[in-house]
């Protein structure tokens, strides 16, 4: 499994982010109403909202199950991270003329199976989180397949996605790939990753909870019906 990889699908559970903001971030060219600038698209705050909200309804049986519990900020977070990546992805695939191929299509499939029971919209989210480090690793891969094939060589998986990655480097670079800092992401080494970007400094052992790279879980079985995932 690639960085990227490990570091996408972890990602619903590392971030700390502020409430939900209605106008922009002071310090910031971000726009009421988006989440993340990705090239000549945005995400939008309703698009990461709707997303978070949908896959968690869809995943509380299992947290309860787990007695686990994720503080919404949390959630956020690391969907505004999936969401700005993948919107990426499929812009530098389309640069590259390359597709993610059987491997994310049975990934699809697979999630598609284990979520017919599901709202739509509950299947739709779960699918879009969940797909998301199969298909960036998957325009990695191909991408290394290409010039490898460009170059008459075989690479192996390891080499195509070293290759992969750094064209998403470049790309993200290139084009200013930047999240909305209340997301607590950015983008760093062609990936989404925590970042320390609150506008707030953290006082008391709640806001410091609120901050910690994983949930605490105390902290967030007492958070209001509205804040958390599951409990």
């Amino acid at each position: 499994m690639s960085k990227t990889r490990q570091i996408v699908l972890a990602a619903v559970s590392l971030v700390f982010v502020g409430t939900t903001s209605g106008c922009g971030v002071a310090g910031t060219s971000f726009h009421p109403g988006i989440a993340a600038q990705v090239g000549d698209e945005t995400v939008t705050v309703a698009d990461v909202d709707t997303t978070a909200s949908n896959y968690c309804s869809a995943i509380e049986s299992q947290l309860a199950q787990s007695k686990q519990v994720l503080p919404q900020h949390f959630l956020r977070g690391g969907v505004a991270g999936l969401l700005a990546t993948v919107a990426a992805a499929k812009q530098i695939a389309e640069q590259y003329g390359v597709e993610a191929g059987e491997q994310y299509d049975q990934k699809v499939a697979s999630l598609q199976a284990a979520v017919s029971t599901l709202p739509q919209e509950q299947q739709d989210a779960v699918i879009a989180v969940e797909s998301a480090g199969t298909y960036i690793d998957a325009i990695q891969e191909a991408i290394g397949d290409q010039q490898a094939a460009q170059e008459g060589k075989h690479y192996s998986t390891a080499k195509a996605d070293q290759v992969g990655t750094q064209a998403f480097v470049e790309w993200m670079d290139a084009h200013d790939v930047q999240i909305d800092p209340q997301f607590g992401m950015e983008i760093k080494d062609g990936q989404a990753v925590q970042a320390d970007t609150s506008i707030s400094f953290a006082v008391g052992d709640s806001a410091k909870n609120g901050q910690a790279e994983q949930p605490d879980q105390t902290y967030a079985a007492g958070l209001p019906d509205a804040h958390r995932c599951g409990g």
